[in-house]
């Protein structure tokens, strides 16, 4: 398997946004924040190089655990513009504390280390925290904190008081009511959260082709039991905007990043196997089979292996009143 980069990454910086009030929710504590900061770059210091594909399948239990491997190799990251809009939306400093919430392999909190901010990146598998760990260049440099935690403990950690807590796909799995309550005792005033999301999964592709090769070969391979992660069943759960409207972070503003992009079957194939859908409990020694299947039906749907696509990246970013 070749272990070059995969996606082919470009497109526009540029996202439309909207700012709103969403509910009535009265803080109690003072709002006034500081003006902003200019931000000196700093050169990078973190490796966010591929890791190489994982000699074996992932172990069995839980959504995520061995998935590490395929996690850094093919979970896409996120533009600069992303991270340009997060550090002047809460005006932040080399100073400020982040808490990276469910981090994975540090798709977030590896370029914000590279910014120059301390980072404190919380996982409930140590395999990806491990693997993150294995991503950066200079870990003196990289003041980067990892931790082992979940939504449930993280006030139990020790934190410092912080500017900004960031949350990726994980934020759909957390109660995600409870963490916000918790958060608003860990967070300064003139802070905030920030949620980035990005359309990775064949869900978000069944218009295109390959969404629904991925259906196909899962439903052939194991029938109905394959929704593992019951995420089918909970396609008409309550948005993200809807739960900050009943939190104490209320007040949103909203991007939308598209990223043009190239994938290969072996890309698809490779975040797929980094899914809480395609679980180990129902493709352990079958990995092989499923690889071989969904490669020969990507390929009848496109013989030159090349899949171009815009993608969409939504950032929430969410304050108090």
């Amino acid at each position: 398997m070749s272990h070059e980069p995969g996606p082919v990454r470009e497109g526009s910086q540029q996202g439309m946004s909207r700012t709103c009030i969403l509910s009535p929710y009265l803080p109690l504590r003072p709002s006034p924040c500081a003006g902003g900061f200019i931000l000196q770059r700093y050169a990078p210091v973190c490796d966010m190089s591929m890791s190489p594909d994982p000699a074996i399948a992932p172990g069995k239990p839980g959504f995520f655990k061995g998935k590490a491997g395929y996690y850094a190799r093919y979970r896409k990251g996120y533009p600069d513009g992303v991270f340009d809009a997060i550090i002047a939306g809460f005006s932040l400093t080399p100073s400020s504390e982040i808490l990276d919430l469910g981090c994975g392999t540090g798709n977030v909190a590896i370029p914000l280390a590279e910014r120059g901010f301390r980072i404190h990146a919380v996982d409930p598998d140590p395999g990806m925290i491990a693997e993150g760990q294995r991503r950066i260049r200079d870990p003196g440099a990289c003041r980067i904190r990892w931790c082992a935690g979940a939504d449930s403990t993280v006030a139990t950690l020790g934190l410092p008081p912080l500017r900004l807590c960031t949350m990726g796909l994980s934020f759909h799995w957390m109660d995600r009511a409870a963490v916000l309550k918790t958060l608003d005792g860990m967070i300064e005033p003139c802070g905030g959260i920030a949620c980035v999301n990005r359309n990775d999964s064949f869900f978000s592709h069944l218009e295109n082709g390959w969404g629904d090769a991925v259906r196909e070969v899962l439903t052939g391979m194991l029938g109905d039991g394959w929704d593992y992660s019951g995420r089918m069943k909970k396609r008409q759960e309550m948005r993200h905007e809807d739960v900050f409207a009943a939190s104490p972070f209320p007040v949103i503003e909203e991007r939308a990043f598209t990223v043009r992009e190239t994938l290969t079957p072996d890309d698809i194939i490779g975040l797929q196997l980094s899914t809480s859908y395609a679980a180990p409990e129902l493709l352990t020694d079958r990995y092989d089979e499923f690889r071989t299947r969904l490669n020969r039906r990507l390929l009848d749907l496109e013989p030159s292996g090349q899949f171009t696509e815009e993608s969409v990246i939504h950032l929430i970013m969410a304050k108090r009143s």
